[in-house]
């Protein structure tokens, strides 16, 4: 397989002129999503997401047979009974694992169905980022709910803080009704368009 700049390299000598023209313009984005590797634009997705990693998915990873904790603790993982650690990922910066080669198994096999359809080709990439792009800005509404009921912790995953947030006693039950419905909305889509079996 040819790597990203060799594949565009083999693209742009085949593509006519006025399909040249019509990618100078920038007329023709749709273009490029077709004819580029979907791995590729699979790993960039993954690598611009994060969304598995940083608590927004789940609470927690369940370390599998043949996982080190204690090299996992050594690269910096609060690794918790030697079986799990929780979410948010502490190796986590910004959208990027600074344990990547050393990551667990369950973050080595884990693929969302954004990834997975990317990477066969039945999605584009722009739509995936959209989907992305769509639950980061309804957990950035969410934030502040959690934050202004409950003070909230960010160590936490956002299902924790939820939780750790409808315990509270709230006189505001707008905002509370708000909270809720802003959740199960995120979770919807989680389920619809990146959870897994």
């Amino acid at each position: 397989m040819l790597s990203g700049r060799a594949w565009e390299a083999k693209c742009e000598k085949t593509m006519s002129a006025s399909l040249k023209a019509l990618a100078r313009a920038g007329t023709a984005p749709y273009l490029f999503t077709v004819i580029s590797d979907p791995a590729q634009a699979a790993a960039r997705l993954c690598m611009d997401c994060g969304l598995c990693c940083n608590g927004v998915m789940f609470d927690m990873v369940m370390l599998q047979p043949g996982d080190n904790p204690r090299a996992l603790k050594a690269h910096g993982l609060k690794v918790k009974r030697r079986e799990h650690f929780r979410q948010p990922c502490i190796a986590l910066c910004g959208t990027q694992c600074t344990i990547y080669q050393h990551r667990p198994t369950r973050c080595r096999l884990f693929e969302c169905q954004q990834y997975q359809q990317v990477a066969a080709g039945t999605l584009a990439e722009a739509v995936a980022k959209a989907r992305i792009e769509e639950v980061k800005q309804q957990v950035a509404h969410i934030e502040p709910m959690l934050e202004g009921i409950s003070g909230s912790n960010p160590r936490k995953s956002l299902s924790q803080r939820y939780a750790s947030s409808l315990a509270e006693p709230v006189e505001a039950t707008t905002q509370r009704a708000e909270l809720i419905e802003a959740m199960e909305k995120l979770q919807g889509v989680l389920t619809e368009h990146f959870r897994v079996g």
